[in-house]
């Protein structure tokens, strides 16, 4: 039994918005040269981590400032025709992994073989909520509680 596709945090619940981010760490995993990066990049992809955590690191800022500044040149070089082409290619191909991922987006990338001691946070001690300690999970809904408490708040308890 394979194990279930991973949709990222930043999809918000879209599948082809997931695989075609998906898409692009596997391309920045394989260009990258820091090991760190990798490590994080291929967690993001098992979905053991989060794409939001990468802006906290600092060879993914580090090539986010090699890449960007021509990126940005080159966008605002093209006519509006291209923009817009771009853009129409860009719904299609969202709309093609909507549907069915590509054949090498269906398999998880290898985990490297670990050579290196692992950081302080892998070292669980069973029965201990350590490593969930800075997650922080909250709802996409208001439930029946946080209603009644925002009204009190709100209102007052004696209304």
């Amino acid at each position: 039994m394979s194990t279930p596709e991973p949709i990222h945090d930043l999809a918000r619940g879209d599948i082809g918005v997931s695989r075609q981010l998906s898409r692009a760490l596997r391309v920045l995993m394989d260009t990258a040269t820091d090991p760190q990066l990798k490590n994080q990049l291929r967690g993001v992809l098992a979905g053991t981590g989060s794409a939001r955590d990468l802006m906290h690191s600092e060879g993914f800022n580090q090539v986010l400032d090699r890449t960007m500044p021509d990126a940005m040149r080159h966008f605002a070089e093209m006519s509006d025709e291209e923009r817009q082409r771009l853009a129409e290619q860009g719904e299609a191909d969202l709309a093609r992994l909507r549907v069915e991922p590509l054949a090498d987006e269906q398999h998880p990338p290898p985990a490297p073989p670990t050579s290196t001691p692992s950081a302080p946070a892998d070292n669980v001690v069973p029965g201990t909520r350590k490593p969930n300690r800075e997650r922080i999970v909250t709802p996409d809904e208001d439930d029946e509680d946080d209603v009644y408490f925002r009204e009190r708040q709100q209102r007052g308890w004696l209304r």
